[in-house]
C-alpha cells in the first residue's frame, strides 16, 4: 500500500470534506426546500469562513516550515532561496487573508478574531525577516572573519620567513659571536609569533563571546613579545647585515603591527557572527510563538464559525427530521474530519519541533566531540533512535579518493589487521550516492542490481546520504533496515540531511584540531632542540674566547672590564692584568690619541653603559676606532676597535662589548702594496705612450705648472685675469694627461681645477696663495714622479737623437738653398732629385697634421665612450702641408680642445642621431688650405650644430648681454664660446663644463700669431642650432709645402 506524504494527507482530507459538503447540499435540495434560506446563510458565511481559515492556517504552517529550514541552512545561497520562497508564500497568505477578512466582516466576533490573527501574523513576519537578516549576517561575518584570518596568517608567515632568513644567514667569521645571540633572539621571536596562529584557531572555533573579549589582547601580547625578541636580534645583526634582511623583517613586523590597528578586526567579525546567531535564534523563537498564537486564533475562528453554523441549523423546521438528522450527521462528520486534519497538522508541526530539538542536541554533541570516531558513532546512534534503522555505517574518502568504512551501528570491534571495506565512486549504491552527491533511497535492495550484497544477505530498505562540503565529497552515511520494519518519510530525508551537514562541519573541525595539535607537538620538539643547540653554542663561545685570535672584552658599570675576555687580549696588550681593570687604563695609558679624544671616549662610555640604548646612538661617534699604542723600548702597535652595545630586556645598555685587533702588520702591508700598485699602474701608462711624446708631455706640463706657480706668487689679491690664466694652463695639462691616459695626473689636476673653479665663481672666496701653491706642489711632485719612473725605472729618454740626428740650423740653411736652386733652369731629372732631397729634409722635423695629432684622434674613442657616444670617424686632409716640430705641442693642445668640444657639444647621442636618420657614428673632418703667408685648418662635424639660443641665454644670465637690448647676430653669439668661463655643458665632468677649453685654444693661437673663429653655415639668426666650421689659422713659420717635380722618361 503506498505511503502518503504529509501534504497528500492534508489535500485528501480537504477533498473528503468538500465531497461531503456537496453531498449534503444535494440531498437537502429536494428534502429540505424549506430550510434553503438557512442553508444559503450557512454556505455564505460559516462554511467559507471555515474553508478560508483552513487555507490560511495551512499557508501559515508552510511559512513556518520555510522559516525553520532557513534557520537551519548553512550557506547563503540556500538562505536566499528560502527567503524568496517565503516572500512568495507571503503573497499567497495575504490574498487568502483578504478573502477571510471580507467573509468575517459582518460578524463582529469573527472579525475581531481575524484582526487578532493579522496582528500575530505581522509579528511573525517581522521576526522571520529579522531572522533572515541575522542569518545572512552570520554567514557574512563568518566569511569576513575567515578572510581576515587568512590575511593575518600571511602576515605571520611573512614575519616567520624573515626571521628564518636571519637565523640561517651565514655570518663572516668576525661576527660569529654576535650571530649566536642573533639566532637565539630570532628563534624566540619566531616561537612567540607562532602563538598568534594558536589564537587565530581559538577565535575561529569559539562560541563564547567572553573568550573574544581577550582576543585582540592575546594577539598584541604575542606580537609585542615576538617583536621585543626580534629587536634584540636586529640591533646586533644590523651591524653586519649585508643582505638587507633587517629592513625586510622590519617591514614584515610593521605590516603585522599595522594589521592589529585596523578595524573591524577578525575578533570584531567573530563577535558579529555570534551576536547575529543569537539574534537569529531569538527571532525564530518569537516567530514560533507568533505562529502558535495565530493558530490558536484560527481555532477560535473555526469554533465561532461552528457556533454560527449550529445556530443557523436550529432554525430548520423540526418536522423535517431526516433532513435535519442527515445535515447534523454530515456536519458532525465534517467537523470530525476537519478536527482530525487540524490535529494531523499539529502533530506534524510537533514532530518537526521534536526533530529540530534532536538536531540541536546532536549538533551540540558533535560540536563537543573530541574524536572523529565518537562523532560518527553518535550520528549513527541518533539515526537508529530517530528512524529505527537496524544497521548503519559511515564511509569517508581516503587518500586515493575511495570510500572507506570508518564507523558501524551497532558498534563492533575491528581487527587492526583487517582491511576495511572500500567503495570506488559509482560502485554500488554507496558509490553512486558519492558520485552524484545526492540522496539515494532503495526501498528493497533485492530489487536493485546496483546493490553490492554478501551471501545470505536479507532484503533491506537502504538510504545513502552523501557528506559534501561545498561540492567536495567527504563521505557517505549508509542506513538500512528490514523492508518490513523500516520506511523513510520526507521528514527523515530532511533530518538525515541536516545531520549530515553538521557532521561534515564536525569532521572538518576535528581534522583541523588534529593538525593544530600536531603542529604544537612539533613546536615543542623544536623548542627543545633549539635549547640544546643554544647550550652547545654557549660551550662553543667559551672555547672561542679562549682560542680566538683577536681581543674581545666587555665593559660593565663603572667602566670595569668583565672577568670573561678573550685570551688573545693579553698578547695584544702584553699584560695579563685585564680583568676588573678600568678600560681607560688598559686602552689609553700609552696611546698616541690626544687628551681631548681620550676624554671624549671615557665620557661616552659613562653615558652609554647602564643607560637607554639610544644613548649609544647619540655617543657612538665619540668612541675611538683606531689608535697607536706605545710599549717599552719604543715599540708601537696600530690597534683597531669595534664598540657594540649589549642590550638588556629593559632596553638599557647592560654592557659595552669591545673587539680589539692588532693591524700593525696589515697596515704596513697595505701601504706597501698600494705604493707598488700605483707605481705599476704608472709604468703601464707610460709604456702605452711613445717616448718622444711622453717627453714632450713632461716638458709642457712642467712649463704650464711653472707658469701657474709664477702667476700665483706674483698675484697678491684676487684677480680674475690671473685666475683665467691659471684655468687655461691647468686645463691644458689635464687635457693632455687624458689624451695619453695618465689617470693619476688627470685626477689630481682635476681637483686643482675644481679649486680654481670655486675661486672664480664665488665672489666671497679668498685669495690664499699658500693653499694654491700647496695644491700645485702635489701636481708638480706627481709629474716629477712620472718623470722619475720614465727615466730611472724604465731607462727611457725623450732627448735621445732619432734618425739622422741632423742639426736643425743646418737643415734650415739647406732648405733655403734648395728653394733658390729650384728657381734656376735645371734638367727635369735633376729637379726631381732636388725635390726629393728637399722633401726628405723637411720631414726630418716636420710632419703632416694627421701624424701630429694622431694621439688626439686616437683618444677620441675613449672620450666618446666616456660620453656614451659611438667612436667618431675623423678624416684629415693634409694637402701636402707639413708642420714644424715647434708647433706640434701647440697643435695637440688646440685639437684636443676642438675635438673634445665637437664630441661633447656638437655630435648627438646614439638615439638622437638614429631618430634624425643619421648614421650612428659621428663624423669630424679637417680640411687644410693655403693662404698668403698662412695655412687654415677648417674643422666641421655632422652634429646638430652650435646651440645659439643656449649661448645667448647664458650670456644674458652672465650679464654679457642685456635681455631688453637688440639681440646680436648669430655669429657674434657663436664666438662667445672663446670667452673665459663660458660653457654650454649641462653638468660638470672631467671632460667639460669648466668653460676654459676654447678660451685656452684662442690664447695659445694668439700668442703665436695665429687665430681661431666660428664660421656659421646656412640658416637664420632666430634658429636654436646652426651648423658651423671652426677655422684655425697658423702663420707661415709653422709649416712648409712639399715640393713636386715631374721626372722625364
Amino acid at each position: 500500500m503506498p505511503t502518503l506524504s504529509f501534504n497528500q494527507k492534508v489535500g485528501l482530507g480537504f477533498a473528503v470534506i468538500i465531497l461531503l459538503m456537496l453531498t449534503s447540499g444535494l440531498s437537502s435540495l429536494w428534502n429540505l426546500n424549506d430550510i434553503s434560506g438557512s442553508t444559503t446563510r450557512v454556505n455564505e458565511t460559516a462554511v467559507p469562513v471555515v474553508k478560508e481559515s483552513n487555507n490560511v492556517q495551512i499557508q501559515l504552517l508552510k511559512l513556518a516550515k520555510l522559516s525553520t529550514l532557513a534557520f537551519n541552512a548553512s550557506d547563503q545561497e540556500r538562505i536566499i532561496d528560502y527567503e524568496q520562497r517565503f516572500e512568495g508564500g507571503v503573497k499567497t497568505f495575504d490574498e487568502q487573508y483578504k478573502l477571510l477578512e471580507m467573509l468575517a466582516t459582518d460578524d463582529a466576533d469573527m472579525n475581531s478574531l481575524v484582526i487578532g490573527i493579522k496582528g500575530n501574523y505581522d509579528l511573525y513576519r517581522q521576526s522571520v525577516a529579522s531572522m533572515f537578516e541575522a542569518k545572512l549576517k552570520v554567514l557574512e561575518s563568518r566569511d569576513s572573519m575567515l578572510t581576515e584570518a587568512d590575511k593575518l596568517l600571511d602576515l605571520v608567515d611573512a614575519v616567520g620567513g624573515a626571521l628564518v632568513e636571519i637565523q640561517y644567514y651565514m655570518a663572516p667569521e668576525i661576527h660569529q659571536d654576535s650571530m649566536e645571540l642573533v639566532v637565539g633572539s630570532a628563534n624566540q621571536a619566531d616561537i612567540n609569533a607562532l602563538a598568534i596562529l594558536k589564537t587565530i584557531d581559538e577565535i575561529k572555533i569559539t562560541q563564547d563571546l567572553n573568550r573574544l573579549e581577550d582576543g585582540m589582547g592575546d594577539f598584541r601580547f604575542s606580537f609585542d613579545d615576538s617583536k621585543r625578541w626580534y629587536q634584540k636580534a636586529a640591533d646586533i645583526f644590523a651591524e653586519f647585515d649585508d643582505q638587507d634582511l633587517v629592513p625586510v623583517a622590519d617591514g614584515a613586523y610593521a605590516d603585522l603591527g599595522a594589521y592589529f590597528e585596523i578595524e573591524p578586526s577578525i575578533v570584531d567579525f567573530k563577535k558579529q557572527e555570534l551576536e547575529q546567531a543569537g539574534i537569529a535564534t531569538l527571532k525564530l523563537g518569537e516567530a514560533d510563538a507568533a505562529v502558535s498564537s495565530a493558530v490558536e486564533s484560527l481555532d477560535e475562528l473555526l469554533s465561532s464559525a461552528d457556533d454560527q453554523f449550529s445556530l443557523l441549523q436550529s432554525e430548520v423546521f423540526g418536522n423535517l427530521d431526516f433532513g435535519f438528522k442527515s445535515s447534523i450527521v454530515m456536519l458532525i462528520v465534517l467537523i470530525l474530519l476537519a478536527a482530525q486534519n487540524f490535529n494531523s497538522m499539529r502533530l506534524a508541526i510537533q514532530k518537526k519541533m521534536i526533530d529540530l530539538a534532536k538536531l540541536n542536541r546532536i549538533g551540540r554533541t558533535l560540536a563537543a566531540a573530541q574524536s572523529q570516531s565518537s562523532a560518527l558513532e553518535e550520528v549513527l546512534q541518533s539515526m537508529h533512535e530517530k528512524m529505527g534503522v537496524a544497521q548503519g555505517s559511515v564511509y569517508l574518502t581516503n587518500d586515493v579518493q575511495k570510500l572507506e568504512v570508518k564507523a558501524h551501528f551497532p558498534p563492533k570491534a575491528v581487527d587492526p589487521n583487517f582491511t576495511p571495506a572500500q567503495f570506488g565512486l559509482g560502485e554500488g549504491i554507496i558509490g553512486k550516492a558519492a558520485e552524484s552527491k545526492k540522496v539515494i533511497f532503495v526501498p528493497n535492495t533485492s530489487k536493485d542490481k546496483s546493490f553490492v550484497s554478501a551471501e545470505n544477505d536479507t532484503p533491506r530498505a537502504l538510504l545513502c546520504v552523501p557528506l559534501v562540503d561545498k561540492d567536495l565529497l567527504v563521505g557517505v552515511i549508509n542506513l538500512s533496515g528490514d523492508v518490513k520494519n523500516v520506511s523513510f518519510a520526507d521528514s527523515d530525508y530532511e533530518y538525515v540531511s541536516s545531520v549530515a551537514r553538521s557532521l561534515v562541519t564536525t569532521i572538518k573541525n576535528i581534522r583541523m584540531r588534529e593538525v593544530i595539535e600536531d603542529q604544537n607537538r612539533n613546536l615543542e620538539a623544536k623548542v627543545e632542540e633549539r635549547t640544546s643547540e643554544l647550550r652547545q653554542k654557549n660551550n662553543d663561545i667559551a672555547n672561542m674566547m679562549a682560542n680566538m685570535h683577536q681581543g674581545l672584552f666587555t665593559i660593565t658599570a663603572g667602566g670595569l672590564i668583565h672577568q670573561e675576555y678573550a685570551a688573545f687580549l693579553e698578547q695584544i696588550f702584553e699584560t695579563d692584568r685585564i680583568a676588573d681593570r678600568n678600560f681607560a687604563d688598559l686602552l689609553f695609558t700609552n696611546t698616541t690619541l690626544g687628551s681631548d679624544a681620550v676624554d671624549q671616549n671615557i665620557t661616552a662610555v659613562d653615558a652609554i653603559v647602564g643607560e637607554d640604548e639610544m644613548m649609544y646612538d647619540f655617543n657612538s661617534h665619540c668612541l675611538a676606532t683606531e689608535m697607536i699604542i706605545t710599549f717599552d723600548g719604543g715599540k708601537e702597535k696600530i690597534i683597531e676597535m669595534d664598540w657594540d652595545p649589549i642590550i638588556s630586556e629593559a632596553g638599557e645598555v647592560d654592557k659595552l662589548m669591545v673587539t680589539v685587533r692588532d693591524v700593525t702588520e696589515l697596515k704596513a702591508l697595505e701601504a706597501e702594496a698600494e705604493g707598488q700598485k700605483q707605481e705599476l699602474e704608472i709604468i703601464g701608462e707610460i709604456l702605452a705612450v711613445d717616448a718622444g711624446k711622453f717627453g714632450e708631455f713632461l716638458r709642457t706640463s712642467k712649463a704650464f705648472i711653472s707658469r701657474c706657480r709664477s702667476v700665483i706668487e706674483g698675484t697678491k689679491d684676487r684677480n680674475l685675469d690671473a685666475i683665467a690664466e691659471l684655468f687655461r694652463n691647468i686645463h691644458t695639462v689635464k687635457g693632455n694627461a687624458r689624451t695619453y691616459g695618465l689617470k693619476y695626473v688627470t685626477n689630481v689636476v682635476h681637483e686643482i681645477e675644481s679649486s680654481y673653479d670655486a675661486l672664480r665663481k664665488d665672489d666671497e672666496s679668498k685669495w690664499q696663495p699658500q693653499v694654491l701653491l700647496t695644491e700645485l706642489t702635489v701636481a708638480e711632485d706627481l709629474v716629477e714622479r712620472y718623470g722619475y719612473v720614465f727615466k730611472e725605472k724604465l731607462g727611457r729618454d725623450s732627448e735621445q737623437p732619432q734618425g739622422l740626428g741632423l742639426d736643425p740650423e743646418r737643415v734650415a740653411s739647406w732648405l733655403d738653398s734648395i728653394k733658390h736652386l729650384t728657381r734656376t733652369d735645371m734638367n727635369s731629372n735633376v729637379k726631381g732629385v732636388v725635390a726629393e732631397a728637399y722633401n726628405m729634409l723637411i720631414t726630418v722635423d716636420s710632419k703632416p697634421l694627421s701624424e701630429v695629432i694622431a694621439d688626439v684622434s686616437s683618444s677620441s674613442a675613449s672620450l666618446a665612450d666616456q660620453l656614451g657616444k659611438p667612436k667618431p670617424n675623423i678624416v684629415i686632409d693634409d694637402s701636402n702641408i707639413v708642420l714644424d716640430g715647434s708647433a706640434h705641442s701647440m697643435l695637440n693642445n688646440i685639437f684636443m680642445h676642438v675635438f673634445r668640444n665637437a664630441l661633447d657639444h656638437g655630435i648627438e647621442g646614439l638615439e638622437e642621431r638614429e631618430s634624425k636618420g643619421k648614421p650612428s657614428q659621428g663624423n669630424i673632418r679637417v680640411d687644410t688650405s693655403l693662404g698668403e703667408g698662412f695655412v687654415t685648418f677648417e674643422v666641421k662635424d655632422d652634429g646638430r650644430g652650435i646651440a645659439i639660443s643656449k649661448i645667448y641665454d647664458m650670456a644674458v644670465e652672465k650679464g654679457i648681454y642685456d635681455a631688453g637690448a637688440i639681440k646680436p647676430s648669430a655669429k657674434e653669439i657663436a664666438n662667445l664660446i672663446f670667452s673665459s668661463g663660458f660653457s654650454t655643458a649641462e653638468e660638470l665632468t672631467d671632460v667639460s663644463g669648466r668653460g676654459v677649453g676654447m678660451d685656452a685654444v684662442k690664447g695659445f693661437l694668439e700668442q703665436e700669431g695665429g687665430s681661431i673663429e666660428i664660421a656659421l653655415g646656412d640658416g637664420d639668426d632666430s634658429d636654436d642650432f646652426r651648423s658651423f666650421r671652426t677655422s684655425i689659422r697658423l702663420p707661415s713659420k709653422f709649416y712648409s709645402t712639399i715640393m713636386s717635380f715631374p721626372k722625364s722618361a
